[in-house]
C-alpha cells in the first residue's frame, strides 16, 4: 500500500512538472498562439504570423506545416511604426536562438532582403524537400538606431512532435488515476460484494 502511495505520488509530481513544461512549450520563441491567432513578437512590437501550403491557403500553421513541400510565411505588422523600418526574414534550419552570424547565413534556406515594407506584409515561399526542425528569423532595424529579433522555430512533418508534451500529460494523469483508484479498490479490511470471491 505504502509504495503504491509512492508512485501515485511520484506521478502526481512529474504531472504537475509536466504541465509546467507544457506551458513553456507551448510559446516557442518570439511565436505564440493567442485565441487561434498566431502573434510574432519583435521587439516591443508584435506581428500576425501565417503559414499555409498554397494548394490550400485557407488552413493556416502556426508551429507547424503538416506536409513538405512550398510553404508560404505571412508576416503582418500590427504597428504602423515597423512599416517604415528595414525588415529582412529567413527561413533556416533550427541551429538554435543563439547562434553567430557565420552558422545563421550557412544555415539559412530562403530570405527575403532587408528592407521597408510600407504595405505592412512581408512573405516567402520555400519549398522543404525533407521533414524536420526548422526556424524562421526576423530582423527589423529602425531610423533610430532601434535593432529587433524574433527567433521562432517550428516543425515541418512531424505533427506529432510538436504534440508530444500533452500526450506525455494525458498519459501520465490516466496512469496516477488507476493508480490511485486501483489502490483505494484494494485496501484491505475492505469486505468484497456479495457474491464475489
Amino acid at each position: 500500500m505504502a509504495l503504491r502511495k509512492s508512485i501515485a505520488t511520484a506521478l502526481l509530481a512529474a504531472l504537475i512538472a509536466l504541465a509546467g513544461a507544457t506551458q513553456k512549450v507551448s510559446a516557442r520563441g518570439a511565436l505564440t498562439l493567442n485565441q487561434d491567432v498566431c502573434l510574432l513578437y519583435i521587439g516591443p512590437d508584435y506581428a500576425y504570423f501565417s503559414a499555409y501550403d498554397p494548394q490550400k491557403p485557407r488552413k493556416r500553421y502556426c508551429e507547424e506545416a503538416p506536409r513538405t513541400g512550398v510553404t508560404v510565411f505571412a508576416i503582418d505588422f500590427a504597428q504602423s511604426e515597423m512599416r517604415e523600418m528595414k525588415v529582412a526574414f529567413r527561413i533556416l534550419r533550427n541551429i538554435g536562438e543563439n547562434a553567430d552570424p557565420a552558422a545563421i547565413e550557412a544555415a539559412t534556406l530562403a530570405q527575403a532582403e532587408p528592407r521597408a515594407y510600407p504595405a505592412g506584409s512581408v512573405s516567402l515561399a520555400y519549398d522543404f524537400k525533407e521533414p524536420g526542425e526548422y526556424a524562421g528569423l526576423v530582423t527589423v532595424d529602425g531610423p533610430h538606431g532601434e535593432h529587433w529579433t524574433a527567433y521562432f522555430p517550428f516543425t515541418v512533418a512531424q505533427p506529432y512532435r510538436a504534440r508530444l508534451p500533452y500526450y506525455l500529460l494525458a498519459a501520465a494523469a490516466f496512469l496516477a488515476i488507476f493508480i490511485i483508484f486501483r489502490g483505494r479498490r484494494d485496501r484491505p479490511g475492505k469486505s468484497p460484494a456479495p457474491g464475489k470471491r
